[in-house]
């Protein structure tokens, strides 16, 4: 089962890099080209520079990122603790509906699973041009520059008091990321009880699936290439844990926002509907009304102006939806959405794009603005619907889920050599 212990981290020294809000971001594949030219402006060791690395003269820009990394480790930019360390994680952040919040976890590492041990689990597709850019900055900077976001089950709490550690000392590292949570982070002596309780445990990806798959591929070309005879550092993975019922932790949907099909009648688009769910003409208040929905409820914003809550009606979900899927997927809002309105009632190809919103206010404007035709409003989701899928195989529409805060990239680093 999981093998999860502690490292030798590389950590930013304060003394060198000064205000840590400076140089720690969020991961690579949220920072925004805008702020990316903006996290570059706030250090010259921003940690953007080594994820998201420009071409440098006759550097490409995976040896432009292994050459700062160089560079910062050998001026004492970042330094290795001496002892094997966990680095318990605190993030207080706004809700996307406003409420001020708190979600804990840590760091470590994780031997990545040999074939037949499914030990970690994912609910998302990857991409190889993903993995591709992914493996060449890993293989240049031999280095884990962000960790996989798992998700873990201890109802019993039983990592409370190693997580309570926070609340004995000041953090070694506050940072306010550009996505404006604030991080701090505490490092502490490995414990093997933590390495104990993993041993029968499985664990869920929620956010990095290209990042996992990239240390996996990472992992078996070096064994190709090295043929060790034991362990070395790449047989290992950074990952950020998070149990699975910390109360910070949340699994917010992406709407869906998308031009009307061509011919596009609203009548005829609502009497297709009609089967399959039960119809409600709302004036406002649509995204709340969509949450407070006890069971599986859709909203859709049209161009007209009309905004309609859709309430699953009680019925067989594979009469709606077939059985390609199984149960799990097919219990999914988004699933029911892709499957049922937008393949089944509005006859849309299953690979069909779409604008991806996280912020629901901004869907809804797009429509009622006339920029686009209509918008598909989405109920949060549950963490557990995340572990069923994983543990059915199945995996979920593209952009199923939307984990914030993300995990702070920079906080620490585990090397692969």
């Amino acid at each position: 089962m999981a093998e999860v212990r502690g490292f030798r981290g590389f950590r930013y020294n304060r003394n060198q890099v000064g205000d840590y809000s400076k140089v720690v971001t969020p991961p690579f594949d949220v920072i925004t080209p805008e702020e990316r030219t903006e996290l570059y402006g706030r250090s010259p060791h921003n940690y953007a520079r080594l994820i998201l690395p420009d071409e440098r003269g006759d550097l490409s820009k995976y040896e432009a990122s292994a050459s700062d990394l160089e560079a910062w480790i050998a001026a004492g930019v970042l330094q290795q603790d001496e002892e094997d360390s966990f680095y318990l994680l605190e993030q207080r952040f706004t809700s996307l509906d406003g409420t001020e919040c708190v979600r804990r976890g840590f760091f470590a590492v994780t031997k990545i699973p040999e074939p037949g041990d499914e030990t970690v689990l994912g609910h998302e597709r990857t991409f190889e041009w993903k993995v591709t850019d992914r493996l060449a900055l890993t293989g240049a900077t031999k280095a884990n520059l962000g960790a996989v976001f798992v998700l873990y089950d201890d109802p019993q709490h039983a990592l409370g008091q190693f997580l309570a550690q926070m609340d004995s000392r000041p953090e070694d590292l506050a940072a306010q990321t550009i996505d404006g949570v604030q991080q701090r982070v505490w490092r502490v002596p490995a414990d093997p009880s933590v390495t104990a309780f993993f041993k029968d445990k499985k664990l869920y990806i929620a956010d990095g699936h290209h990042r996992y798959r990239t240390a996996h591929t990472y992992r078996d070309q070096m064994r190709l290439q090295e043929k060790p005879e034991g362990l070395r550092p790449y047989d290992y993975v950074l990952m950020g844990f998070v149990s699975l019922d910390d109360p910070g932790l949340f699994v917010y949907p992406a709407h869906r926002v998308l031009d009307e099909p061509e011919g596009f009648d609203e009548a005829a688009f609502l009497k297709g509907l009609e089967p399959w769910f039960a119809i409600e003409k709302v004036s406002d208040h649509l995204p709340r009304r969509v949450q407070t929905e006890p069971d599986c409820a859709i909203g859709v914003v049209l161009r007209s102006g009309s905004q309609y809550l859709l309430r699953l009606r009680d019925i067989d979900r594979v009469d709606l939806l077939g059985d390609a899927h199984g149960s799990a997927w097919r219990d999914l809002d988004v699933a029911v959405l892709h499957g049922g309105i937008l393949e089944r009632v509005l006859d849309l190809h299953a690979d069909s794009e779409f604008v991806y919103e996280k912020d629901v206010n901004a869907a809804v404007s797009a429509v009622l603005n006339g920029k686009k035709g209509m918008a598909f409003i989405l109920r949060n989701m549950h963490p557990s619907q995340v572990c069923a899928c994983a543990d059915a195989r199945e995996s979920m529409p593209q952009k199923a889920t939307y984990f914030f805060p993300k995990l702070p990239s920079g906080a620490v680093l585990h090397r692969l050599v």
